[in-house]
């Protein structure tokens, strides 16, 4: 009888003690290929960030087109700080903010041609996707920005070049932070960071001005235009 008892007392002790045991974690089989690749590439990059990265000097082409953009926006910038005339700035102002918000629209695209060439380590998933996002958004800011160059169809005044210009110079700021952030994690290349930070300063001081120098020759214009009549005759 005492034997009998001390048996399933036994059983019930190994049953909750299995029972309370953890389980053991699934084994997930990683294939070789993927792994190596990973391996290589986490190699490649810290390798790039010991020894120095061969694409810091700049593609002679993309030096020309970035070169002929701060060109234009300088002209444009020129025009900014020395014409007083509302009727020479109301005109120029549409193409201004067309060429600047075709500028954002390009930049956008440089996302979508670094993840086709694959730049950046493998383990930055996150922010390859983020990368893959930020293309068609800055290509949509820099389409939103160049629609409300001339106004909307159908919608007040008020949504026409002025809400352009703030669109334009916050997606601007937003892209110069995201680019530093891309850089720091070896996602975007050192040549591409300096010139898209230096245009882009040269395009944000442009269109800063242009905002300010527009709402003074709004607010003023009848004035402006009085005296610019009574210094011809």
């Amino acid at each position: 009888g005492a034997l009998g008892a001390e048996r399933p007392l036994r059983e019930t002790w190994d049953q909750a003690r299995d029972q309370g045991a953890p389980a053991a974690a699934p084994v997930v089989s990683v294939p070789p290929d993927a792994l190596r690749s990973h391996l290589d590439s986490a190699h490649h990059w810290e390798m790039m960030r010991i020894l120095g990265d061969p694409m810091s000097s700049t593609p002679p082409s993309a030096k020309h087109l970035f070169i002929s953009c701060a060109v234009i926006e300088g002209i444009f910038l020129c025009v900014n700080i020395g014409t007083m005339s509302p009727f020479i700035f109301e005109k120029i102002m549409p193409y201004h903010l067309k060429y600047t918000g075709l500028i954002l629209g390009w930049w956008g695209g440089t996302y979508c041609g670094l993840n086709m060439a694959r730049y950046g380590p493998r383990s930055q998933g996150a922010w390859f996707l983020a990368r893959t996002a930020a293309g068609p958004i800055f290509v949509a800011l820099g389409v939103a920005g160049l629609a409300l160059a001339d106004g909307v169809p159908g919608l007040p005044r008020e949504w026409g070049p002025w809400p352009s210009y703030v669109l334009l110079i916050t997606s601007f700021g937003g892209m110069a932070i995201f680019d530093a952030a891309l850089h720091a994690r070896q996602m975007l290349p050192p040549w591409l960071l300096k010139w898209k930070v230096g245009v882009s300063g040269l395009i944000t001081a442009s269109l800063l001005l242009g905002v300010l120098k527009g709402r003074y020759l709004e607010r003023n214009a009848h004035e402006l235009i009085m005296a610019y009549a009574l210094s011809d005759d």
